[in-house]
């Protein structure tokens, strides 16, 4: 039988109570884990007279685990687990409440510097103060509250809980754990909710004479003597008997035999004290040995906490403090991207709700201890997993397709054109994934295949040279123990030397609110949040800090634009032969001539991306440049001067150089010439397989794109204001089918269709993966609208010129949260599956004749068949069709 069997249970609480007899003592203390303590409690409810004199303990350590499990659970998507990865391994482990005790030492680590913000603030002489402190920021930012109540608190708890095991102090031991139960609640941990309280309770009635015993500290165990080192029992038993058992001399993997197995667990204790005492007459020690200090006070483990401190510490610096409400929106943020959680999640209130719970729970008992507790928080990984199918939520991609192979595996009769015509995901899985929008990853193979290049001594020197400014500040020297002011310096520098030769035209990228790019900067998140207040006295943070966050980038961009249009010593001695134009967040640019500075109205333009105003201001000085050179590494860049040198007829000269000394020239010029024949169709084809707004298609590279444009198909509807939208359409039907291998096509549904024969032809072992299947007409429209609104303005560079265009009419949608626009995967209203898959019930049906009453929920629903779905599959139902 197993341990967990109710009469393995009872015969092991008989056998402990008579050898407590044995020993002259009348009440049994027994400790067991939560699963083993629950067919205790059973035993002992089924057997109050027989066990009356027993009293059950819940182990310590093991609520403890679970505790550190419910932080995990309730912080989940917090960014927890990123910080703690940083110095630590096994971190997802950890905050399954395994890797005990090292998941307790990360958590107090993080929360120590958590709190280094606030504590070198102020002076707190009392624990008091600092809670009083902590509870004032909290009232001010909800991001505050989970940061408070969801870690610190819980880390305190957990030291004040492990304090009371290492000194024996029983009242503190409860006192602790009644702060506990909440979080146990809130999780939904819910055995550790229902048992835990009822441990509490009866912790609180000890009989007399045994409470006197735990008062003196006798409810812990220790390996030695000493001070500060008393344990759990149930962790005195993981660290002597199965320690040994999976030791040299243990039993774990020897042999199964049973009279085996209980000789040795039998005799294993008095084989360990014989052999303790020959390792104490080997190093002349006596049986009285103590132990008067503690490891963690060793010199190896404070080294190794202040290296730990110092890798977490570094990795906070790149978020948003969690504790500073100044730099919080009004919603939960998280601290790693900075977006704000919907108004769903609620685990703020997390410990209020936890508290709300436990007080209801025990209103109802004593007959509703099994009362069912719901889960009534949301955290943040919740509600980023989870996808509105219908009325019902999906949590998992796969999980309708999984049910369309099954059905196709049997006897069921499914029309698969029909069934493939519907998306069967919450989202396209060929264009978006689970956490969002596939970005095109590949399209530098676009402007590789395409380039005509050449040796940098035979471009010749351009006389204007157009910038991208955000790409120039990743090249130059990042003074890591300077000032913004410093840095800066280096920027004039590196202009300077663009100066000597050629007018400069210097272009940064502009950072709008409700930007079609909102998706693109999200999927380039590189864990840094954080925003610095610069100026140019500040000491510079990390390059990856200031030019991996939009706040902190537009800070230094702004500064600087302002620098190099205010320093007249620079304008005096770069800007003699040359011009300087700067453009930055204003709409018209400025010019400097040596002690000239002007506003060039003819230049004004309100294009956010940087890509169009460099190819626009490009475009502007060819009539007045003998040889023009363009720094930049971008492809859309290499796309749009392409394009724009083909409409302009430019006969000049034209390069595009990196910023990165060392790299490729590409001579635009002769790239024209060599691609005449797909110039016309390249912008549109970028935008329509994927560019930093659009979605790619899996599978779908621009290699493939090349070769369709090759083959003759034309895009010139896409980004044609004037086209209607049938046509635009028509013409990425035809040609993005053409990418998949599908010639003639007219409805995506269609090659759809095409490519999943095509995955299960001849020579094909497995279920092609739902990601490499076209997506449906509806979802595919959606794209194409994202693609023909971002070719419309590639193609008018002249915002005068461009039309009052909503984005929400062209596949996206307002997040007002984040003031971003996230793209529409599957318009409103488009059913995900036929009805019949979205309809399927699945009972869990277990029992020898399974589904035989109206308990089973297939039969409860109109008596419905079985599906290969149900529980009762394995074992049989002849309901299952």
């Amino acid at each position: 039988m197993t341990p967990s069997d109710p009469d393995t249970m009872m015969t092991a609480m008989v056998r402990a109570q008579e050898l407590t007899f044995d020993t002259g003592q009348r009440f049994t203390i027994l400790t067991c884990d939560q699963q083993l303590y629950r067919v205790a409690v059973q035993v002992l409810w089924a057997h109050p007279d027989r066990f009356k004199d027993m009293c059950l303990r819940l182990g310590g350590m093991h609520a403890l685990m679970s505790f550190v499990k419910a932080i995990g659970t309730l912080m989940a998507e917090s960014k927890l687990s990123d910080i703690l990865t940083e110095m630590f391994g096994g971190v997802q482990k950890m905050l399954s409440g395994k890797k005990f005790p090292q998941n307790v030492r990360a958590l107090r680590l993080l929360a120590e510097k958590v709190l280094r913000s606030i504590i070198t603030c102020g002076e707190f002489k009392t624990a008091d103060d600092l809670m009083s402190a902590l509870e004032e920021r909290a009232s001010q930012s909800k991001t505050v509250r989970v940061w408070v109540d969801v870690l610190i608190k819980p880390v305190f708890l957990m030291m004040s809980y492990v304090r009371a095991e290492r000194e024996g102090d029983w009242l503190l031991h409860l006192a602790t754990f009644r702060q506990m139960l909440p979080y146990y609640f809130a999780a939904s941990h819910v055995h550790y909710a229902r048992y835990g309280l009822y441990y509490l309770r009866t912790m609180e009635k000890l009989p007399p004479h045994v409470l006197s015993h735990f008062m003196k500290g006798e409810h812990v165990t220790r390996h030695i003597r000493g001070i500060w080192n008393g344990i759990w029992n149930d962790q005195f038993i993981e660290s002597t008997f199965m320690r040994y058992g999976h030791g040299s001399g243990g039993i774990i993997g020897i042999t199964l035999k049973e009279e085996t197995l209980k000789v040795w667990a039998l005799s294993r204790h008095l084989c360990c004290r014989i052999e303790h005492g020959l390792n104490e007459m080997e190093k002349g020690e006596t049986s009285h040995t103590s132990q008067l200090y503690h490891k963690e006070e060793g010199k190896a483990r404070i080294q190794a906490d202040g290296k730990d401190r110092a890798g977490i510490r570094q990795k906070l610096e790149a978020y948003v403090d969690p504790l500073d409400s100044n730099e919080h929106p009004d919603g939960i943020v998280n601290i790693a991207s900075g977006r704000v959680a919907t108004p769903a999640v609620n685990v703020h209130d997390a410990v209020s709700i936890g508290e709300t719970m436990l007080a209801d729970f025990e209103k109802d008992l004593p007959s509703g201890f099994y009362n069912t507790i719901s889960k009534k928080v949301t955290t943040m990984a919740v509600v980023g997993k989870s996808l509105q199918v219908g009325d019902a939520k999906a949590y998992d991609l796969n999980a309708i397709y999984a049910r369309v192979i099954a059905l196709l595996a049997s006897d069921y009769d499914v029309d698969i054109k029909d069934v493939l015509s519907y998306e069967l995901a919450p989202v396209p899985t060929s264009m978006f994934k689970k956490d969002g929008m596939r970005i095109a990853k590949g399209k530098s193979a676009l402007k590789n295949s395409l380039q005509v290049e050449v040796s940098s001594r035979n471009a010749g020197d351009a006389d204007v040279t157009v910038i991208d400014g955000s790409a120039l500040l990743w090249t130059i020297h990042w003074p890591a123990d300077g000032t913004v002011a410093d840095y800066v310096t280096n920027v004039k520098k590196r202009v300077a030397s663009y100066l000597v030769d050629s007018d400069v035209y210097l272009i940064f990228d502009r950072y709008d609110d409700y930007s079609i790019k909102s998706v693109t900067r999200d999927g380039r998140e590189t864990g840094v949040s954080r925003t610095h207040r610069l100026s140019l006295t500040t000491k510079l943070p990390a390059q990856k800090v200031v030019l991996s966050n939009v706040e902190n980038k537009k800070q230094l961009i702004r500064i600087i634009c302002n620098d190099l249009t205010g320093d007249r010593l620079f304008h005096n001695r770069s800007t003699e032969k040359h011009k300087l134009v700067v453009t930055g967040e204003d709409p018209c640019p400025t010019e400097i001539k040596k002690e000239d500075i002007s506003i060039r109205y003819d230049l004004e333009t309100y294009h956010e991306e940087a890509d169009i105003i460099i190819v626009q201001q490009a475009l502007k000085c060819a009539s007045e440049a003998r040889r023009l050179a363009v720094v930049s590494d971008d492809t859309d860049v290499f796309v749009l001067l392409v394009h724009h040198y083909e409409e302009a007829k430019l006969k000049l000269p034209m390069k595009m150089e990196s910023p990165s000394k060392g790299r490729a020239v590409v001579d635009i010029q002769r790239t024209v010439e060599k691609h005449r024949d797909i110039v016309k169709q390249l912008l549109p084809a970028h935008a329509l397989s994927g560019c930093d707004t659009v979605a790619c298609c899996f599978g779908v590279g621009k290699g493939s794109v090349v070769k369709c444009l090759r083959a003759g198909y034309k895009l010139n509807t896409i980004g044609n204001v004037d086209a209607s939208f049938n046509d635009v359409i028509d013409q990425a039907t035809a040609f993005m089918s053409a990418c998949y291998g599908v010639k003639d096509a007219k409805d995506m549904s269609q090659t759809r269709l095409y490519v999943w024969g095509k995955k299960n032809g001849k020579g094909h072992t497995s279920t092609p993966n739902l990601s490499v299947l076209p997506p449906t007409r509806e979802a595919f429209a959606e794209n194409v609208k994202r693609a023909h609104y971002q070719a419309i303005l590639w193609r008018i560079l002249d915002t005068n010129d461009l039309p009052k265009l909503n984005p929400e009419d062209f596949g996206w949608k307002k997040d007002t949260s984040n003031k971003s626009l996230t793209p529409s995967a599957i318009p409103d209203g488009i059913k995900l599956a036929p009805d019949y898959i979205m309809a399927m019930i699945r009972c869990g049906c277990k029992s020898k004749n399974p589904c035989s009453s109206k308990k089973c929920s297939c039969v409860a629903s109109h008596g419905s068949d079985c599906t290969i779905f149900c529980a009762c599959y394995p074992i049989g139902c002849a309901r299952v069709k």
